[in-house]
């Protein structure tokens, strides 16, 4: 089944990572996170981030970003309640840089929502998300 909504879970490069999520180990989750983050950070400024780098990226955002919240029903609701262990503060100055990343004009997803009409969508919901990791940060650094 496709999926093409603007939430953070809404398309199919999300529901694969999700998937990925739900089969591994506690100790192997962060450094999935890790790696669907680093995978947006990895492509040079003014290259063309594709849309199955930066989708994920987002997902693994709001996962992490859930899991810090305490919104065990975001969780819950992706079934990854039981399986996201604890992440660090500092984890999430990668969660920063992959947001920030994904909103720059060479993002694959965010020109194909522009496209869509829904590009101002889109960017509100990630823009929510990158402000959010940017106040983890902060608390980190404090």
């Amino acid at each position: 089944m496709s999926a093409s909504g603007v939430g953070p879970f809404e398309n199919d490069s999300a529901m694969d990572l999700l998937d990925e999520l739900r089969e591994l180990h506690e100790g192997e989750v962060i450094d999935a996170l890790r790696e669907a983050l680093s995978a947006t950070t990895d492509v040079e400024p003014g290259g063309y981030l594709d849309r199955d780098l930066g989708e994920p990226a987002v997902a693994a955002s709001a996962v992490a970003l859930a899991k810090i919240k305490g919104r065990i029903d975001v969780l819950e609701k992706v079934e990854l309640a039981d399986v996201i262990p604890e992440i660090p503060s500092p984890f999430f100055s990668l969660v920063v840089s992959a947001l920030s990343r994904v909103l720059q004009e060479d993002s694959e997803a965010y020109g194909l929502w522009i496209d869509a009409g829904r590009g101002d969508e889109w960017k509100a919901e990630v823009e929510r998300l990158l402000n959010e990791a940017g106040e983890v940060t902060q608390g980190a650094s404090s």
